[in-house]
């Protein structure tokens, strides 16, 4: 049975919303991104919050089968779409800000109780206007779905495919290029009063993308004849998991007390977009054990997806049902093509 390390996930957790009433509009090559800042638990509690989404998803006992595609960073890992990248910053929020202001707008707020009062009213309320550039999105779903996919190959340990790995560790390298041209436009955001933090609470230089690329050459190095050169350097599943590594110490997480018990979580200024808590989530995937990722055998999805029970290798029935099809018509057919050749033969003879 899989389980967060959390033993509830109804336990009192900090809400890590980027905003709520989000709003997208596209403009060419980028997203105007726009929702009103949460300024009480109540209101964190009512907005989609990504990181309480997978604790959920994470923590069914006895529900339905097939749920490992419920999770919001597998979604993000599966949105092959502008559509479907553009639906999931409508519900979350931006995953890394290009820009970014706020303003006031005088905007409905109620107050309901059932029974006891009901308060209509229209205050001043701080919204965040963000822009997201599609192509960073893009790039950021294509290394985060690498990323997982990294994972899921290192889970198989000695049977790994080292060819697999390198793959995964060049798409990864080839879509965090501009990190750390990103965390410098961030800190400038920051310096100019955006934001609770004066600094990005990740961190990602030239430096960290120069050990990535010295990981890549490992993992897609092959094995020769010479051991002495077979010794030296690294083989590719370390490379992997150092690679993964590299990503996840980018954003490192935060320790503090929350209600009754210390907790640990990504840093709760998301101001620069949710990419922290995507990678606190990769981070949680890698280190527990009990947990593991598959990618759909079916040929025509290949769809990442938590897997549920041992030896489980389709995301979906449907996905089990239409692949178990193809390679039954497939043999079917290799076996009515060889009687019929066999038939002319003999006619022939």
């Amino acid at each position: 049975m899989m389980a967060f390390v959390e033993r509830n996930w109804r336990e009192p957790y900090p809400n890590f919303v980027w905003a709520k009433d989000i709003s997208v509009k596209v403009c060419d090559d980028e997203l105007e991104v726009s929702g009103i800042v949460v300024i009480d638990e109540e209101e964190g509690r009512a907005a989609p919050d990504f990181l309480r989404e997978y604790r959920q998803a994470i923590s069914r006992y006895g529900g339905p089968k097939r749920q490992g595609k419920s999770s919001p960073h597998i979604q993000f890992a599966n949105a092959e779409t502008d559509e479907e990248l553009i639906k999931f910053v409508q519900r979350f929020g931006p995953i890394v800000v290009s820009s970014l202001r706020t303003e006031g707008r005088s905007t409905p707020y109620v107050i309901d109780v059932p029974g006891v009062v009901h308060y209509e009213y229209s205050g001043d309320r701080t919204v965040l206007v963000a822009r997201q550039v599609l192509a960073e999105l893009r790039s950021e779903r294509r290394a985060y779905r690498a990323a997982l996919s990294l994972v899921s190959e290192l889970q198989q340990k000695k049977y790994a495919d080292t060819q697999k790995l390198a793959e995964s560790v060049s798409e990864i390298l080839t879509n965090i290029s501009k990190w750390p041209e990103q965390w410098e436009r961030e800190r400038r955001l920051r310096e100019s009063g955006l934001g609770y933090a004066c600094q990005p609470a990740w961190l990602f230089r030239q430096e960290n993308l120069e050990h990535l690329e010295n990981y890549e050459h490992y993992a897609s190095r092959e094995k020769t004849d010479d051991p002495m050169t077979n010794a030296l350097g690294m083989d590719p599943i370390a490379a992997g998991h150092y690679s993964i590594c590299e990503l996840v110490n980018a954003f490192s997480s935060l320790v503090y007390p929350w209600g009754k018990t210390p907790i640990e979580a990504p840093h709760w200024d998301l101001t620069g977009g949710i990419r922290p808590v995507l990678y606190y989530i990769l981070r949680r995937e890698y280190l527990l054990k009990a947990r593991s990722i598959g990618i759909c055998r079916n040929t025509d999805c290949r769809q990442l997806f938590e897997i549920e029970r041992f030896g489980q290798e389709f995301c979906s029935e449907e996905c089990s049902r239409l692949q178990r099809q193809r390679e039954y018509w497939k043999k079917r057919g290799k076996n009515l093509r060889k009687r019929r050749a066999n038939t002319r033969k003999f006619r022939r003879s």
